[in-house]
């Protein structure tokens, strides 16, 4: 902008940026802002509004101005926007006449006052009345101009494409706008500057369908210029999904071609169908199993033990806890525990947790945070299931929640309801089952079983019809240990009965097998970052999906270098470079590892102790740190340094820093940055989703029938890989930090053919001699 604002609401304008707009942009923002506010008052055209407030996407789209950045500074911006509103309103109610640009305005059009190079020759306009400049006649609106040459050298970029195309068919953007005007589109020429300096890409349906107007004026192939636009997070088309709401929307607009709305009915159904299937739901058949269990939620939660991040249920006051008849949560649904039971859950949990035992009892093993947690989770389970309406979708037993205690865990009755309920909704039997027996019969062990030591459970127990009797009940107060003797004897046998017939419904091969099958199963996953790399967002105009493209790069990397278990990684700390990193008395304490500068090797270190580790007393460890060094391979130090210095930042929005090496991305809503273990496996199939699995509508993804898949599936493909390449079980766990016998128990089902091969290698060499 050139020369100072000739009205004086303009230099209020001014005014306003200048003074408070520079506190909420950077100023290259705050100037495209103020210039387009100024152009909008110019034209005496009303800011885009979007339910009766400003629509900052739509500004943030005119103004290029990434759209986080708009949208964090929307509040702040919102008085001069609806005061421009005003001001402009006011002044066309005045009854002069809306005016387009002219010498006389209150400012001109960004940088209008020098041409760029980048942009065609700029037509003059049409001449004859006063006031205007005198100059050529505007050139026509025609359908299909003439080209000036038929030969050209294919520009890579959608902004160089843009150009050379039009500067073949003499088009400026000033007339562009006309064309797309006489077309029925609305793309202000403004908007063709932007994209011919590259400053924004079309990202909207109506963007993109003048694209389709070029493809056809400049006679191209359908979807020329459509395939020259960088990718980008989204597709326009997810809009117009009906009968899908905005979540689900949202995880589809990836996975959807730019040309979806354009597609015969036919194909879209298809599409859909494809993605839904195979990228949302997995395929495989416990993940339909699962996705169609997750729809009828009937677990007991004990939120003082378990993640926040789920939905609190509703409070049930006690006086609703009455018979089974009006028990209001007999119904297929996730409610907190009533107090007495989480209290006798606090009471397990500390049992087994404590550094010292209390005393008076006897234990034997130690509950880690993450196997509580999990223990906490499958109890939830259980008394969900016994507190379901029998006549709802779960159908549950009916139990009211005042009934719910950990002493009806003594009886066998209530553990054969609840194993075969568990048959009868899954189909058959699982080794899950058999866990939780395995569990009842630790709490029930003579000595140091925490259920055997607490008689005092048998004082809450009260009849339950179809299931336990007073009589029931009294011989258990009476003889407590005796009830735990059966009890465990009953468990011990059903154990025996249900490994006999057990199936595996959950194939944790499954997913990867595709690469587990291929040569170099190491080489077949590297495909996944370098797809990262390759439709990695420009950091510039997308910095949010940039810094989640960054970290989910980083995330498979790590895996791949480390084999760690997803505790070990999702928990691992980071030392910036030129920072004192901290000692293994500290990383003992917190049982974690730590990211940090090696001046020795002059690289990125991953020390880890092993009390950090699941398996921290096996033989692999000796009681020694991990350490490794990880190499300088495929640009991994480049994107370290590039996530530490700017991306982490951008996903943290300056919230308390966890520590952690990977954040989450922050959010309204989020309460903690740090990872937990399901937001983390959910960030890591969110990747395998959009990199890994091969989509043939968008030709994105990097494996043909790779499913989506967790983290400690890598672990599979390292150990998998160098058996393959090796044979040696030994060598194979050096790579996951276990012991070759666990290697040749879990993987040695899959490598016959393999080991046979390596064999004849070595037996070929003599033929080859001879």
């Amino acid at each position: 902008m050139t020369g100072r604002p000739k009205t004086k609401f303009a230099r209020m304008l001014v005014r306003f940026c200048q003074v408070r707009g520079t506190t909420l942009l950077p100023p290259r923002e705050m100037a495209a802002f103020r210039s387009y506010l100024l152009l909008l008052l110019a034209e005496r055209r009303a800011p885009p509004e979007r339910r009766g407030a400003p629509d900052w996407l739509e500004i943030a789209s005119e103004c290029g101005i990434p759209e986080e950045a708009m949208l964090q500074a929307g509040p702040g911006l919102a008085p001069v926007v609806d005061a421009l509103a005003r001001e402009i309103a006011s002044r066309n109610r005045g009854g002069q006449p809306a005016r387009g640009r002219s010498a006389k305005s209150d400012t001109p059009r960004p940088n209008e006052h020098s041409r760029s190079p980048q942009d065609p020759e700029t037509e003059d306009p049409t001449p004859g009345k006063r006031g205007r400049r005198t100059g050529q006649r505007a050139k026509p609106v025609v359908e299909f101009p003439s080209a000036t040459s038929e030969h050209w050298i294919e520009p890579e970029t959608f902004a160089d494409a843009l150009r050379l195309h039009m500067e073949r068919h003499a088009d400026s953007s000033c007339h562009l706008e006309k064309v797309f005007a006489a077309s029925g589109h609305s793309v202000l020429m403004t908007t063709i500057r932007q994209w011919l300096r590259g400053l924004k890409v079309p990202r909207t349906a109506s963007s993109l369908a003048a694209l389709d107007l070029l493809d056809r004026r400049y006679c191209l192939p359908t979807g020329y210029f459509r395939s020259k636009l960088p990718m980008t997070d989204r597709s326009p088309s997810a809009k117009k999904l009906p009968g899908i709401g905005p979540a689900e929307r949202r995880r589809l607009a990836w996975h959807l071609p730019h040309d979806f709305d354009r597609r015969p009915l036919r194909e879209r159904e298809e599409i859909l169908d494809w993605v839904q299937r195979v990228v949302i739901s997995g395929a495989t058949e416990y993940r339909q199993f699962q996705a169609a269990a997750m729809k009828q939620p009937y677990a007991i939660r004990f939120p003082e033990f378990q993640s926040k991040r789920r939905r609190r249920a509703k409070p049930v006051a006690d006086d609703q806890l009455l018979t089974q008849e009006h028990d209001p949560d007999l119904v297929g649904m996730v409610t907190d525990a009533p107090a007495h039971l989480s209290a006798e859950m606090a009471d397990l949990i500390r049992f087994k947790t404590a550094t010292l035992t209390t005393f008076g009892f006897q234990r034997n093993g130690v509950w880690g945070e993450e196997t509580a947690s999990q223990k906490v989770e499958h109890f939830g389970l259980m008394f969900g299931a016994l507190a379901a309406a029998p006549s709802g979708a779960v159908r549950g037993f009916g139990v009211p929640l005042a009934n719910l205690t950990f002493g009806l865990l003594v009886f066998p009755i209530v553990w054969d309801w609840y194993v075969q309920w568990r048959e009868r909704r899954r189909g058959f039997f699982t080794k899950w089952e058999t866990d939780m027996l395995a569990v009842a019969l630790a709490m029930t062990r003579k000595d140091t079983g925490w259920l055997r030591q607490t008689p005092s459970l048998g004082d809450r127990l009260k009849p339950i019809p179809n299931l336990i009797t007073e009589g029931d009940i009294a011989n258990v107060r009476a003889d407590w240990p005796g009830a735990c003797d059966i009890f465990h004897k009953h468990a011990r046998v059903r154990v025996r009965e249900i490994e006999r017939v057990a199936r595996v419904h959950r194939d944790p091969f499954e997913p990867i097998l595709v690469i587990l099958e291929a040569e170099s199963p190491l080489r077949e996953y590297l495909k996944i970052p370098q797809e990262i790399l390759r439709l990695m967002p420009d950091p510039r105009r997308y910095p949010t999906a940039a810094a989640e493209a960054v970290r989910s790069f980083l995330m498979l990397r790590f895996g791949l270098h480390l084999g760690l278990r997803q505790k070990n990684l999702r928990q691992l700390l980071v030392c910036p470079r030129g920072q004192v990193p901290s000692t293994e008395r500290q990383l003992e304490d917190t049982k974690r590892g730590e990211l940090r500068w090696s001046e020795r090797d002059q690289g990125w270190e991953v020390f880890i102790p092993a009390c950090a580790f699941k398996n921290a007393t096996s033989s692999y460890f000796g009681s020694k740190p991990f350490r490794l060094v990880l190499p300088d391979l495929g640009e991994l130090y480049h994107y370290i340094d590039v996530y530490l210095d700017k991306h982490r930042r951008v996903l943290l929005r300056g919230a308390t820093d966890p520590k952690t090496f990977f954040v989450k991305t922050v959010k309204a809503k989020t309460l903690d940055p740090a990872y937990c273990q399901n937001t983390f496996y959910e960030a890591w199939r969110l990747t395998i989703q959009r990199y890994g699995v091969f989509n043939p509508y968008t030709n994105r993804g990097a494996i043909k029938g790779l499913l989506p898949h967790g983290p400690h599936n890598v672990r599979d493909v390292l150990a998998t890989h160098i058996l393959k390449v090796t044979g040696s079980y030994e060598q194979a766990s050096y790579a996951i930090q276990d012991t070759p016998e666990m290697v040749a128990n879990h993987y040695g089902r899959f490598l016959p053919q393999d080991k046979a091969a390596l064999a004849a290698q070595i037996l070929n060499r003599v033929w080859e001699a001879a």
